[in-house]
């Protein structure tokens, strides 16, 4: 199945491919970012809405959309 908004956290930052593109567009969103061991469980969706990471919309959906057209699975 291929990584999408709704996948867990964990499953975006052990892809190489996916952390680069995640990196691409929040780059504060790295693997030892304070907090980020408990998100790991956690939809890139739901981590991402959080007011505490301060990404606005629009650099979510373009994150979310290179996501899920790279197909990686």
């Amino acid at each position: 199945m291929a990584l999408t908004r709704k996948s867990k956290m964990k499953e975006v930052l052990e892809n190489e491919q996916a952390y680069e593109i995640l990196l691409k567009h929040v780059p504060t969103c790295t693997k030892d970012a304070p907090g980020m061991g408990p998100a790991m469980g956690m939809s890139a969706q739901a981590l991402l809405s959080f007011p505490q990471t301060k990404c606005p919309k629009a650099v979510r959906e373009a994150f979310f959309t290179e996501l899920e057209e790279a197909n990686i699975g």
